[in-house]
């Protein structure tokens, strides 16, 4: 986590607290309640639920102050993100020298993006924190095993 940020609401409290865990020391309750709360938002409602398990045992929770740069136009990526709370801006540059980079939109709550760590290219923008943030977080390691998974894996039993 880079800023810690003190208030949340009751009813978010309990499974942040669960999703803030480390995936290993998570219990079978901790991921049920993220699992419940994760079906609810919009970057995951056409997951398939056993996906969806898989992302609750290796999602990391972190939340972020206004103004925070998550990683550059041009870096080589480490994870992948999902917008649980708040807002993040998506800015580009022509050149080297971010400090002309433009915002061309900005990444709301349930959109999810870093997909470029499937296949190790650059980043494409620079991501920056609009306002406080709430992310869910998988490490491309994670990332990639999770597209891995044999359909067999995925049907519905």
């Amino acid at each position: 986590m880079v800023a810690a940020h003190a208030s949340h609401s009751s009813s978010s409290s309990e499974w942040i607290a669960c999703l803030d865990k480390r995936p290993l020391e998570r219990s079978s309750e901790d991921v049920d309640i993220i699992f419940t709360r994760l079906k609810e938002v919009k970057a995951f409602e056409k997951f398939h639920p056993n996906l969806l398990q898989q992302i609750c045992l290796c999602g990391y929770y972190e939340n972020l102050e206004k103004g925070i740069t998550l990683f550059r136009q041009g870096d080589i990526g480490t994870n992948w993100y999902a917008v649980l709370a708040g807002s993040l801006d998506v800015k580009v540059s022509d050149t080297s020298n971010y400090q002309d980079a433009v915002t061309i939109c900005t990444l709301g709550i349930g959109t999810a993006f870093g997909e470029s760590i499937l296949d190790n290219t650059p980043r494409h923008a620079t991501i920056v924190t609009r306002e406080y943030s709430e992310l869910l977080r998988i490490e491309q390691k994670d990332f990639k095993a999770l597209w891995e998974v044999k359909p067999k894996d995925l049907l519905n039993n």
